[in-house]
């Protein structure tokens, strides 16, 4: 019986690859350049050429291993393994991209939502590995999800499931680019922070963010952190305010799965327990008081390899 699947996570910068073992052992890990200037046929050429170097260096053959599990971001038609639309690369409209890179590389293929890999690589080999029902939150450009409920990704009826980043956090709040107002999106991603502590500057409230926005016209979260922790007013205050509605969130999200854990990926992450710890404390003074909150909120352990090795693990339920 074949040992082995690949994973591939596709981004906008870089396609990450991997092989998985059937005794859940990542190993391989490698990324090549995404070549945007030839969308989607580089692009797919470009998987392919990586899956083969998978084989490759392990010294493996198309035989060795059950299948691939490609991880990319959406929306996406899943079960027909259909890329709809890929905001960050043009060109990618209703592409039959499980299909074709199976073609390439002779091999059964499936595809799955980036943030969904990521959750299911964190539950088989990191944080979730002991087991119990589990929600990831990945931090970064926006705020991706991925919902495990005994064991298997949840999708939705209409394979649009887990976007936790869209629910509303705050009814009437800011215009969202998918359309409503007021989403998790919008108020803890990296990138929403830093443009908050931004225009909170330009609009005149004082803070040493100024010298660092005057020099590069632009913050980023590691910005607001670093003078957050030496001793910078607004700073501390966005901080916190990006933490409290990811509790927000938190709360939510437990009310509606009742998970073991919630994991905490992507970016703003690199924080550590400066990001960790108000968060925790914002959950525990929102949660309701009938019980003990008993859902833990913890940092993800594969960081940047959850994708990849989930897009693996994928390929293993599925195909298996």
């Amino acid at each position: 019986m074949a040992r082995h699947c690949i994973g591939i996570d596709l981004g906008g910068t870089f396609i990450k690859f991997c092989l998985l073992d059937a005794d859940r052992r990542a190993g391989g890990v490698f990324q090549l350049p995404t070549p945007t200037d030839r969308v989607p046929d580089g692009v797919i050429e470009r998987m392919v050429e990586g899956g083969r170097r998978v084989l490759a260096e392990a010294g493996l053959k198309a035989a060795d291993v059950l299948g691939v599990g490609i991880g990319a971001p959406g929306p996406l038609g899943i079960s027909a393994g259909v890329v709809r639309d890929m905001p960050n690369l043009p060109g990618f409209r209703n592409v039959p991209l499980r299909d074709r890179v199976a073609a390439g590389l002779g091999l059964r293929a499936v595809l799955e939502n980036d943030a969904n890999a990521a959750a299911l690589g964190e539950y088989l080999c990191g944080v979730g590995r002991s087991g119990g029902d589990m929600v990831l939150l990945t931090l970064g450009t926006g705020v991706g999800s991925g919902i495990i409920i005994n064991g298997k990704i949840l999708h939705g009826v209409h394979e649009m499931g887990a976007e936790l980043g869209h629910v509303i956090v705050e009814p009437g709040g800011e215009s969202c680019g998918c359309g409503q107002r007021g989403c998790l999106e919008r108020y803890a991603s990296a990138t929403y922070l830093a443009q908050y502590a931004a225009r909170q500057v330009r609009q005149g409230r004082k803070s040493s963010l100024e010298g660092i926005l005057k020099a590069k016209d632009a913050l980023n979260a590691r910005d607001v952190n670093e003078a957050r922790k030496a001793g910078d007013a607004l700073a501390a205050e966005v901080w916190d305010r990006a933490a409290y509605y990811l509790a927000i969130a938190c709360v939510d999200i437990c009310r509606a799965f009742d998970p073991e854990r919630i994991v905490l990926a992507g970016g703003m992450t690199q924080a550590g327990e400066d990001l960790l710890r108000p968060v925790q404390e914002h959950f525990r003074r929102l949660h309701w008081s009938i019980t003990e909150p008993m859902t833990r909120i913890v940092i993800s352990e594969l960081g940047n390899d959850a994708g990849v090795i989930g897009a693996a693990g994928v390929a293993w339920q599925a195909l298996t």
